[in-house]
């Protein structure tokens, strides 16, 4: 999928002056409508997080300062990523573990990334002057960098992936790679790594070819490109890492990359600096919120990684505190979860804000909004979607504020009003819920007559569907149902959010065929999921339909089974697998008559003669006691017709054809109604006690009273 989209056009909209009065008062502007469509996907996010490095730093977290950066309770920051340090010595090691299984237990994603190769794999004066790993040491380093892998899993932490190299186009004091270097390794030794994926070597500046100063021209995307152009390489590079330093938001776009398939992370940076105690200046911090969206919206990163989680610069203090970079960061991690989904934002609403929206499941849509400005805005944003809005809380920081959390914020169907103030940023948590489907003037909630629409049927099991204008039963067009290999191969349709559990509904379906035997047996099924999360079926309608002739399956008042879900209709037949079509598919209100053709009856002309008689249906009950035995006495018609023919007694309930009526049947008729596979009934005409047409639970209860009388 093209990961790049156009923003939502923007809607102007005027801001009436009686809107003002709900907000803080303040210098406030009017702006342009900010429309979230739920509908526009791009990349999947794995998560924010930062790297320990006791090694650098001299002492590792506290658990208490663990747990602050990877809860996600209140005062903590819900980091979901990790990043280490893969010393080039292994005694060294464990150094690692203590935060790294921390994380892990908090169900973080744990990542590596190597400054050098060990010392005896390593050379000085390569072609840039600086430490080198030569092409002879590419085997050891490999499995060097898959022994780390293989310890930190034997130790409890299921490393997602190890890079390449750390920053080889800066270098100044670990590895040079050149680009060439890097793609050979991976291209030639790369698939040597087993224990966890291999990560692309991670650049220091995201910056275009040949625009990198610290690598003369060698660096940066130039890493990328030859690893997309180089097939083996691409193939053993499970996903893309690079850092931010020096990278301006216009460097951040690169199509290839992101329509490769492949995540692309963003492993390091700080912003704005790495100045001494200069983590709680503010309005700097905001450049934090604004690198993040960025990342995520012009480079459709997968992960945002900042350096040092605990620094006098970083995401918490020395102290162990919580930083206004931190908070800043935090108005993503805390409510963008790994598994979201980036979903299309109108992302510059207004100068100085900037936009990006997120999907977690059907039922939630999370907003980061940044107001950059020295002016508040009353913001209108708009959730395009099928969903309506049912509950919004809205956590904010400013100069003032630290995630402050306002709940249940006003709003309209699918829309609302918030104030953004200047120099903030806000995450507005939305809980949708599906729209309640209103059924038109006819009290239709869909009617599907496919005219140049398929409406969202498609085939049930191994079969097709197709537009067909062959023979329609109203208008020009029907849908073809095809390459069916079993019978209950089919079309199906998924039911919307109109239909409840527990409510009843009338459905019509007309069915025709016109092939095969001169008549076939067609019905309308239900399949969807029970409490227990079992797959579930139930017969709505079924009728026996004369080749060449459409047949209405139809059922005025069927009850949608009690604590079902996921429900799903389609037409099957009794046997065979020829092709049939389907026309004027109706799901509307409870008792609703809908027209479909006349029931078309086969005739043959004989001479008989006809008398009228008594079949008698002795039926046996098994118990456990004496019970007499109950005779049941059923008039039928029977026809004597000419000497040469066998005389023909259709008994009514028979529907297994075994000659007696008896609980037999009733088994029979109960599965069949229920779906199950093996439940054929060899007699249709005999399970339609009532004669309309229709078989259903009224037959079966009708059955039943025939048997008890």
């Amino acid at each position: 999928m093209n990961l790049k989209k156009l923003a939502a056009a923007f809607t102007a909209t005027a801001f009436m002056l009686s809107t003002l009065s709900f907000y803080p008062k303040g210098n406030v502007s009017a702006a342009s409508e900010c429309v979230i469509d739920t509908s526009i996907e791009y990349q999947t996010i794995r998560g924010f997080g930062g790297i320990n490095h006791p090694e650098w730093t001299g002492q590792d977290m506290t658990e208490a300062q663990r747990q602050t950066a990877f809860g996600n309770g209140d005062d903590e920051l819900g980091l979901t990523v990790l990043r280490v340090f893969v010393n080039p010595d292994s005694s060294q090691w464990s150094r690692a573990l203590p935060t790294a299984q921390f994380a892990s237990k908090m169900g973080a994603t744990v990542f590596a990334s190597p400054w050098e190769p060990p010392a005896n794999l390593a050379e000085s004066g390569g072609s840039n002057g600086k430490l080198h790993l030569p092409k002879s040491n590419y085997g050891a380093y490999a499995q060097h960098l898959n022994n780390f892998g293989t310890y930190m899993k034997n130790n409890g932490v299921d490393l997602y992936s190890i890079s390449v190299q750390n920053e080889p186009d800066y270098a100044s004091e670990w590895t040079y790679w050149s680009t060439d270097e890097t793609t050979d390794f991976i291209a030639n030794y790369g698939d040597q790594i087993t224990s966890t994926r291999l990560m692309s070597p991670e650049s220091f500046q995201y910056s275009p070819e040949g625009a990198s100063w610290i690598s003369k021209g060698d660096g940066g995307k130039k890493f990328y490109t030859k690893i997309l152009n180089n097939a083996k390489a691409f193939a053993n590079c499970d996903l893309f890492g690079t850092h931010f330093y020096g990278t301006q938001r216009a460097w951040m776009d690169f199509p290839a990359l992101e329509n490769c398939g492949k995540e692309i992370w963003m492993t390091e940076v700080y912003v704005p600096n790495s100045d001494a105690n200069s983590a709680n200046n503010y309005p700097e911090a905001i450049q934090v919120s604004e690198n993040i969206h960025n990342a995520m919206v012009v480079g459709n990163m997968s992960a945002y990684t900042w350096w040092y989680i605990r620094r006098s610069y970083g995401l918490m203090t020395e102290d162990g505190k919580i930083s206004k970079r931190g908070y800043c960061m935090a108005q993503y991690s805390k409510y963008v979860r790994p598994g979201d989904v980036r979903i299309d934002a109108t992302e510059q609403p207004a100068d100085n804000v900037y936009v990006s929206a997120y999907k977690g499941d059907d039922n939630q849509v999370t907003i980061v909004a940044i107001n950059k400005g020295s002016e508040g805005y009353a913001q209108q944003f708009s959730v395009s979607s099928g969903s309506q809005i049912t509950d919004i809380d809205r956590y904010r920081t400013s100069s003032t504020e630290n995630i402050a959390k306002t709940e249940n914020l006003a709003y309209t169907d699918n829309s609302f009003w918030a104030q953004l103030p200047a120099e903030s940023v806000s995450t507005f948590v939305v809980t949708l819920a599906d729209k309640p489907v209103e059924p038109d003037e006819n009290g239709y909630y869909f009617h599907d007559d496919f005219e140049g629409n398929t409406y969202s049927w498609e085939g049930h099991g191994s079969s097709d569907v197709l537009l067909s204008g062959r023979t329609p039963y109203k208008g020009g067009e029907a849908l073809l149902v095809q390459n069916r290999t079993n019978s209950w191969n089919g079309a199906q349709k998924a039911l919307n959010s109109a239909f409840i559990a527990g409510q009843e509904y009338s459905f019509s379906v007309c069915a025709e065929y016109l092939d095969g035997d001169s008549t076939q047996n067609m019905a309308l099924t239900l399949q969807y999921t029970d409490s227990n999360g079992d797959t579930k079926y139930s017969r709505i309608a079924s009728a026996t339909a004369v080749k060449g002739n459409y047949v209405q399956l139809a059922n005025t008042n069927f009850k949608l089974p009690e604590g079902g879900k996921d429900f799903i209709i389609y037409i099957e037949t009794e046997s065979g697998t020829d092709n049939f079509y389907i026309d004027e598919a109706i799901g509307a209100v409870a008792g609703t008559k809908i027209t479909g053709p006349e029931p078309v009856t086969t005739t043959t002309t004989t001479t008989t003669t006809t008398t009228t008689t008594t079949t008698t249906i002795k039926t046996t009950v098994a118990t456990t006691t004496t019970v007499p035995v109950t005779t049941t006495t059923v008039p039928v018609t029977t026809t004597i017709p000419s000497a040469t023919t066998e005389i023909v007694t259709e008994i009514k309930g028979d529907v297994n054809s075994d000659g007696i009526l008896n609980v037999a049947d009733i088994v029979m008729l109960q599965k069949w109604l229920t779906a199950l596979p093996d439940a054929k009934l060899t007699n249709w005409k005999a399970a339609d006690l009532n004669n309309d047409n229709i078989i259903n639970a009224f037959d079966l209860s009708l059955m039943r009273r025939m048997l008890i009388q």
